[in-house]
């Protein structure tokens, strides 16, 4: 048997293997009390009200401002298939479970090709994938109906797609790597044109052989979002797939003043009356005759106050400004005092790295398997405290330490990547997946971490992969270089 024979064999058995153990330990995990959680179909901000996924789906999706559609177009799908076979609340989970289940496990899939592209070795690559794959936060959050698993899913088949593009480039594949990226724009908000065009543009510079090719196929997936942003001006006047950055700022900034200054601030005509909301969004009746006042347009995914749950629609359309003038109170916030918004940012960054199982939400699936998830968080996350009831507040001891540690070194080893590559004028297919590894984390981390605090641990869980496969390169290079010297010694001596 030839040796590529050899490594196609084994990296057969690696994938079977995977695939046993993720079965295996999601057995386990039901026999525990794991269970799908569709309690956030009525709850959640993202979510749309049940009452419109079932029946006003397309409207709801071209209107919505709070959130780009796809993600709720797949919950409506599934809502809509569940109600044409006639089934509850059982069969609407038990699909949810098998189309997470599959993008759970096809993530660890693509983890574990990623790791053996990047040179490791077939066991160092099943131990890396099947940890990830076995972690509290991969189990709880595919069983719970946030777009988590899919942006994770997106992530890492986005990078695949790109080193695949770099090792053999083909108009289909640089297609579906552009269009890959669109679609994730799509699912979620923290992902911006900016960060579509940044990446297009380092595709053209370390493809020098087909930067036309790549700007002709980014070129689709280009204006599909720039569609996407089109209809938001058109229904709100905002440039963004979202109009939800005030909100988000105001947490940061505006909400951490203590309120005379607010006051103060709101006296001088600085700020809005809104500033004096102790809240980052208040209930709709909070706002009514006093701060804004819509017109009614007809169209129920902008026009209901609340949900058919009884909670509120924040795709309300007087939102959007409300929005808009907690951003500009955010701003004051931010110039007049910038070291409390740069501690926020700090302690989002705290937040960043707690373990991602550790999300108040996931709490009841936790339970379940709380004897894995505490040696998980102590063994390889490095916590120091673990949290029996988890919120969104920071605790300093519920830090993961080595998460922390382990998130550095690879960020410092991305960097070195790049600038060696940028000193010599040369990058290597390698090095070209790393740095482009070291943009997303980068992107993810830096934005995230600036525009929101209190689920910070949870968009970090999207990255574990790249940050996987960064460590793990970060280590092989350094036990070659560890090798090199010892060879050089033994030769001198």
């Amino acid at each position: 048997m030839t040796a590529r024979r050899a490594g196609i064999a084994a990296d057969r058995w690696a994938v079977g293997g995977l695939i046993a153990l993720y079965l295996v330990s999601r057995v386990a995990a039901y026999i525990a009390g794991v269970r799908f959680d569709l309690s956030p179909m009525g709850t959640s901000w993202q979510i749309l009200d049940p009452v419109l996924l079932q029946h006003d789906l397309l409207a709801s999706l071209l209107y919505m401002p709070g959130q780009p559609p796809l993600y709720n177009l797949l919950l409506g799908i599934v809502v809509k298939i569940s109600a044409a076979v006639g089934g509850g609340d059982f069969v609407t989970a038990a699909i949810f479970r098998v189309i997470f289940a599959l993008m759970a496990l096809g993530s660890v899939l693509v983890l574990y090709a990623l790791l053996r592209r990047v040179g490791t070795r077939v066991g160092p690559a099943v131990i890396v994938a099947g940890l990830f794959m076995c972690s509290p936060a991969l189990m709880l959050y595919e069983s719970l109906p946030y777009y988590t698993v899919i942006v994770l899913l997106l992530l890492v088949v986005i990078v695949w797609l790109f080193d695949a593009c770099r090792r053999d480039f083909s108009m289909p594949r640089a297609l579906a790597l552009f269009g890959a990226m669109a679609i994730l724009i799509y699912t979620r908000s923290l992902f911006q044109i900016e960060w579509f065009v940044v990446l297009v543009a380092y595709a053209a510079l370390v493809l020098p052989g087909h930067r036309r090719a790549v700007l002709v196929a980014a070129a689709l997936p280009f204006l599909l979002i720039l569609t996407l942003y089109a209809k938001n001006v058109a229904v709100i006047g905002e440039f963004s797939t979202s109009d939800w950055m005030g909100m988000s700022l105001a947490k940061l900034s505006t909400l951490e003043l203590d309120h005379a200054e607010r006051e103060r601030l709101v006296a001088s005509g600085r700020m809005t009356p809104l500033a004096l909301d102790d809240k980052a969004y208040d209930i709709p009746e909070a706002y009514e005759g006093t701060v804004v006042q819509i017109p009614h347009t007809g169209i129920a995914v902008l026009d209901n106050k609340r949900k058919t749950t009884g909670h509120v629609n924040f795709n309300y359309l007087p939102y959007a400004k409300i929005s808009g003038m907690a951003r500009h109170d955010a701003l004051v916030a931010i110039r007049t005092h910038p070291g409390v918004y740069l501690h926020s940012v700090g302690v989002a960054w705290l937040m960043f790295w707690r373990p991602s199982s550790d999300y108040p939400f996931l709490k009841a699936n936790r339970d379940a398997i709380q004897p894995w998830a505490w040696v998980y968080a102590k063994v390889i996350g490095g916590q120091p405290v673990y949290p029996d009831n988890p919120r969104f507040d920071l605790k300093p001891a519920t830090i993961g330490i080595f998460i922390a540690l382990v998130y550095i070194v690879c960020v410092l080893f991305g960097l070195g990547v790049l600038l060696r590559c940028a000193w010599r004028r040369r990058v290597s297919n390698l090095d070209a997946t790393l740095i482009f590894i070291w943009l997303n984390v980068m992107y993810v981390s830096v934005i995230g971490n600036m525009f929101e605090i209190d689920e910070n641990q949870r968009f970090r869980f999207a990255l574990n992969p790249l940050i996987a496969i960064l460590g793990v390169v970060a280590m092989q290079r350094a036990l070659s270089a560890i090798h090199r010297r010892r060879e050089h010694r033994l030769q001198t001596s």
